[in-house]
């Protein structure tokens, strides 16, 4: 899947038959990354929140429609 966000030094993806529970992936320019939870908003990986606040900002106020996404994506 393409990307579905581009911040200063990241970017949020979602990838199709992905495994559960439902999240994004966050791949830093450094070449790090790490995955968000949508329900709970955990982050799992070697980034620390403040790294990615901007991007967990999005997360939050598009969960919605990021939850139909990885329904759509992840039948």
């Amino acid at each position: 899947m393409p990307t579905l966000q581009r911040f200063d030094g990241c970017r949020v993806l979602m990838y199709p038959d992905d495994h559960p529970p439902p999240h994004v992936h966050i791949k830093l320019s450094d070449g790090r990354e790490c995955t968000v939870d949508i329900d709970s908003f955990e982050i799992k990986g070697r980034v620390a929140e403040r790294e990615i606040r901007e991007a967990m900002a999005w997360i939050a106020f598009n969960q919605a429609q990021l939850l139909y996404e990885w329904r759509r994506y992840n039948p």
